[in-house]
């Protein structure tokens, strides 16, 4: 009995370097969301972790790490997949990692289950809603290639 095979293997080794080259273009990167500088920056520092002078611990950013990291590694790995075929240049990734870990941070915000205000703070600005008074800390929240 005698078996044989033909075979051959058709590939684009240039198409594959372009893929690893698009791939190690990302190498290193990295983004970070929150407040970055001036007096919002401080008044984050304050909620975040509470002060001597009275203010609890209204921990949004740590939060938002811990409930969304896991969503946003999927996400990170599906948008590296996209630069990997061609689909998505490599500065997408940070970018879109970025915007979205703002949407988490904010969210975490509007769903205000944080310590209640006290009551002279209430009648002070009007509303119950914690870490929301001006809306500048709010809107400061950004992010940034790190």
């Amino acid at each position: 009995m005698n078996v044989n095979f033909n075979t051959t293997v058709e590939t684009d080794v240039d198409e594959l370097d372009a893929a690893i080259d698009r791939l190690e273009a990302l190498d290193g990167k990295s983004t970070e969301a929150g407040l970055f500088g001036g007096f919002a920056a401080k008044k984050a520092m304050w909620q975040e972790y509470g002060t001597s002078r009275g203010i609890p611990a209204r921990p949004f950013l740590r939060n938002t790490m811990y409930e969304s990291s896991a969503k946003w590694s999927r996400s990170v790995s599906e948008d590296v997949m996209a630069v990997f075929e061609g689909d998505l240049p490599g500065g997408a990734v940070v970018q879109r990692l970025g915007e979205q870990m703002v949407k988490d941070v904010r969210r975490t915000i509007d769903a205000g289950n944080f310590a209640p205000l006290s009551s002279t703070t209430v009648a002070r600005k009007g509303s119950s809603r914690p870490l929301i008074d001006t809306g500048d800390m709010y809107a400061s929240i950004t992010h940034r290639e790190a």
